[in-house]
């Protein structure tokens, strides 16, 4: 028997939209000694106050639960523990873009609904034991694009000033001088004339062309 199978029980708690999803889940849990479902959530409504009363050790979570920001969710679940609670992604699709996020904010296991059901009772126990499961496919590609967009900042941030830097993502967001100004607390004629700054270090003629490029790679 393998450390992965001997973990003492843990409190779980499933949070997808589905009810067969999260029926499926609580049977395949309460087949096991090694888990406890503490609640099943079908929203991220009241989640804080569940996860104060609960105090779940893991939390078994869909990305993509309809009007609300998965990112979002996860830091307000990592609040809500002060960090203690385990946090598993098991999803149907996932974007390498999303994948990066996801391993920025922490999280101990991303999984694809596709897989066995084996494999979800291995990704728990070893989040569970402190180690780590990650998609394979999806964390290699997700760290190629890390790198290529960490690559990319890096040299057109060493063609700005950090101000400078600033500035461009936000007009290459859709903000106009006005907006941009607000927010960095300067009038809107330096932004004007800042901008045309911009332009010529990066050899773009206009604000198109700008966002065209960061867009490009991957800045905003």
């Amino acid at each position: 028997m393998t450390a992965e199978e001997t973990q003492q029980s843990a409190r779980i708690l499933l949070i997808d939209s589905h009810p067969i999803t999260l029926l499926g889940l609580n049977a395949l849990l309460e087949a096991s000694s090694d888990f406890e479902v503490v609640d099943k959530l079908s929203s991220a409504s009241g989640i804080t106050e569940i996860l104060k009363q609960k105090r779940p050790d893991l939390v078994l979570m869909d990305l993509h639960l309809p009007k609300t920001n998965g990112i979002n969710l996860i830091r307000e679940v990592n609040a809500a523990t002060e960090n203690s609670a385990k946090i598993i992604i098991l999803t149907s699709a996932l974007s390498q873009a999303e994948t990066c996020d996801l391993i920025r904010t922490g999280v101990k296991g991303i999984l694809l609904k596709e897989m066995a059901t084996a494999l979800i009772m291995q990704c728990l126990r070893r989040v569970q034991s402190g180690g780590e499961w990650i998609e394979r496919n999806s964390m290699k590609h997700a760290f190629e694009q890390m790198l290529r967009r960490e690559s990319e900042h890096q040299s057109i941030a060493a063609q700005l000033s950090p101000s400078e830097m600033n500035l461009a993502t936000l007009i290459a967001s859709g903000h106009n001088n006005k907006s941009a100004a607000r927010q960095l607390l300067i009038t809107e004629g330096s932004a004007r004339v800042y901008l045309n700054r911009i332009y010529t270090k990066l050899q773009v003629p206009n604000r198109l062309q700008l966002a065209i490029l960061f867009k490009e790679k991957g800045l905003v």
